[in-house]
């Protein structure tokens, strides 16, 4: 018996499957995939990248996305604001021009000296981060990269990423049925002026 949080988060990715096939559809999708930033990384690194596979959506796309997700009763869903284009790659490692293991995160992490690391994880040979790169201070570029000894995966998004990026952090908790730490986290980054308790 499904609840009513299950049920909702159902629904919910039965909507967005539903809206992924439709711009699939209308050829707003390519076979490609983050390749300029695969070439910069190799350029610069030596890290030797062959693509299994990739997708962009492009600004036709994600346009097309949010007229979607406007008509759609499904008011929690973030709506793509600020967001211009989507890029997934799935990536075989063939290793390092100079022959340092993908596992060292010293090595890793020169590949992206240029951008600046919201999140680093470090899981035996493993390695997660979230990467950004700003102008005029907004946040323009979101990276997310999953490396483990011989796949890498990454996801880079491009645009005005930084009510979007608000909209997920909301996401993510009212999903959790925490909007109470989603305000809390706000008030921890200097958005809010902390809340009062009432007196005694």
């Amino acid at each position: 018996m499904w609840t009513n949080r299950g049920s909702r988060l159902t629904r919910h990715s039965l909507f967005l499957l539903s809206l992924v096939v439709g711009i699939v559809s209308t050829g707003c999708i390519r076979m490609t995939g983050p390749e300029s930033l695969r070439r910069d990384v190799r350029r610069s690194s030596g890290v030797e990248l062959e693509k299994e596979a990739g997708i962009t959506v492009t600004r036709s796309g994600v346009w097309l996305a949010r007229m979607g997700l406007s008509f759609a009763n499904e008011p929690d869903i973030p709506r793509l604001r600020g967001l211009r284009r989507v890029e997934v790659g799935v990536y075989n490692l063939s290793g390092y021009r100079d022959g340092r293991s993908a596992a060292d995160s010293g090595a890793f992490d020169e590949v992206f000296e240029d951008w600046n690391a919201l999140v680093r994880m470090n899981d035996g040979d493993e390695q997660v981060r979230v990467l950004t790169r700003e102008d005029d201070g907004k946040i323009r570029q979101l990276l997310v990269v999953v490396a483990a000894e011989d796949e890498w995966v990454l996801v880079r998004l491009r645009g005005r990423l930084d009510r979007l990026i608000e909209e997920a952090i909301r996401f993510g908790f009212d999903s959790a049925e925490r909007p109470d730490l989603y305000q809390r986290s706000r008030e921890e980054r200097g958005l809010e002026e902390p809340s009062q308790s009432p007196a005694d």
